[in-house]
């Protein structure tokens, strides 16, 4: 019995291999470590070398410039070893709060306000046990404010051939547009300045404005002065038009003042001066000399204006457009919607144009086709004139107008057919037709197609009058002043 005893007693002394000893206290949790990298150009750097084994990323470089811009895309990451990074937090030295994200990079615009200028970024990891890393990885940033840049925005102003020493001619209204860049970034232009002749006299737009339109410009030679400024008050070149230095845009900008109440469009290039004086004549002789204007369309410098508005307003300035067109390809398209605009706006217009395209927003077209058998039309062609008013004129209204028998059109033309799915409030009526055809073997149709359509698209709209053979050559019974009279003045009411 005594050696039982003996035996227990000493298995009792032996250590447990089954039994670990627990800890008397609970380890402490360890924070995490963060590190940054700063990504450079290529061009800015020859050779790059990062030490991740300190909490900042050490940037070394033989060419790295002494500065840099304001606009910075940082990256970072970190390690905890006994847990996982579910977040960071970053703050500048400009900033009071910490920023908590879970991104690993972002890009930044720092506020420079002056010329130079040196930034703080610390970004710090936080874990699992919601731990931060008590040494926020660091990184300094010497900041040289770069000028912003500022240009005319492309094709925006006309262009010249060889010779810029031309003269750019415009109504009242001229719209300039710009873009600007900024290597600190576009948030940091802050002001456009703009001048017209006085650059004592400025006027400012914000940052992001990309155009201004100047209205009620005074007649006369003028020079539009246009410069950006950035968040540093730093500005742009000074930009101007015209510039004499610019041999590809005019060296010359005139306003003229829009003159009586017919504004005619000269959309014939090849005009030998006919059909001008035509037109100029016709007008004379209802309304009398110096009581309209005159635009003549050419290239570069003597373009339609770009911009829409300015279409449009140059229209407005009239009670009524005449637009002749005949060879060559009209520009009746490139003014469509101001037309349109102009036409619902209560403007009247009346277009004389062998060229037919349905997509035109100032009539109602819906198909065209060649009526001539030959490219060339017989002299003595005869129109006839509708009267879409039903009430009777001042003086009796030709039957019909007719080309002169010596005249032969060596040009294809062509007759149309209104929509028939027009609106009910829109107006589509015949203002001329062909006659019957003669037997001299030129002309192919049956009936009689419309070549004049009057269009009307809403109760208080103007009304446009498509005409489309060259109404010039309509001189052969010398009765095309009532015609253009009735148009004008009893029609266009």
């Amino acid at each position: 019995m005594l050696l039982i005893v003996l035996i227990i007693v000493a298995c009792e002394s032996l250590n447990n291999p089954f039994l670990e000893e627990l800890p008397s206290t609970i380890p402490e949790r360890k924070a995490p470590d963060t590190h940054l990298f700063l990504e450079f150009a290529a061009e800015h750097m020859d050779t790059v070398l990062s030490d991740t084994s300190a909490d900042t990323t050490f940037i070394l470089t033989q060419f790295l410039p002494d500065t840099t811009t304001s606009h910075q895309i940082l990256y970072w990451w970190g390690e905890d070893p006994d847990g996982e990074v579910v977040a960071y937090q970053y703050r500048w030295n400009f900033e009071d709060e910490w920023t908590r994200t879970t991104l690993e990079s972002d890009t930044f615009l720092l506020p420079i306000k002056v010329t130079y200028d040196e930034f703080v970024f610390q970004v710090r990891a936080e874990d699992n046990d919601s731990l931060v890393d008590p040494t926020p990885a660091t990184l300094r940033f010497p900041i040289a404010n770069s000028l912003p840049e500022i240009e005319f925005a492309l094709n925006s102003n006309p262009v010249v051939g060889s010779d810029p020493n031309v003269t750019h001619v415009t109504y009242p209204t001229r719209t300039f547009a710009w873009t600007t860049t900024d290597l600190d970034g576009p948030e940091t232009i802050s002001r456009i300045r703009y001048a017209l002749d006085d650059t004592l006299d400025w006027h400012y737009l914000g940052g992001d404005i990309t155009s201004v339109r100047l209205t009620d410009i005074d007649p006369g030679y003028h020079t539009f002065y246009i410069q950006a400024i950035d968040t540093a008050g730093a500005p742009s070149v000074l930009l101007q038009f015209p510039d004499s230095s610019d041999a590809t845009t005019p060296n010359g900008w005139r306003v003229e003042e829009p003159q009586g109440d017919i504004l005619i469009v000269d959309d014939y290039e090849l005009d030998n001066g006919t059909a001008h004086r035509f037109y100029t004549e016709l007008v004379d002789s209802i309304y009398g000399p110096d009581n309209y204007t005159v635009f003549v369309i050419g290239k570069n410098e003597k373009a339609l204006p770009l911009f829409q508005s300015d279409q449009q307003a140059m229209f407005g300035y009239f009670k009524t457009v005449i637009w002749y067109h005949f060879t060559q390809t009209p520009r009746l398209s490139i003014a469509n919607l101001a037309l349109r605009n102009y036409l619902v706006n209560g403007g009247n217009i009346f277009i004389a144009s062998p060229y037919i395209d349905k997509e035109y927003a100032f009539t109602s077209i819906d198909s065209s086709f060649k009526f001539t058998t030959f490219d060339f039309l017989f002299g003595g062609f005869q129109v006839e004139v509708m009267n879409p008013t039903g009430e009777d004129f001042d003086y009796p209204l030709p039957d019909t107008i007719a080309t002169r028998t010596s005249q032969t059109i060596p040009y294809p033309l062509f007759v149309y057919y209104p929509r028939q799915d027009t609106e009910p409030d829109e107006t589509v009526l015949d203002l001329f037709r062909l006659t019957d055809p003669s037997s001299n073997g030129s002309e192919v149709w049956t009936g009689h197609p419309s070549v004049g359509l009057l269009y009307k698209p809403t109760p208080n709209s103007g009304q446009s009058v498509f005409f489309s053979l060259p109404l010039h050559l309509f001189t052969g019974r010398d009765n095309i002043i009532p015609v253009m009279d009735f148009i004008l003045n009893e029609v266009f009411e």
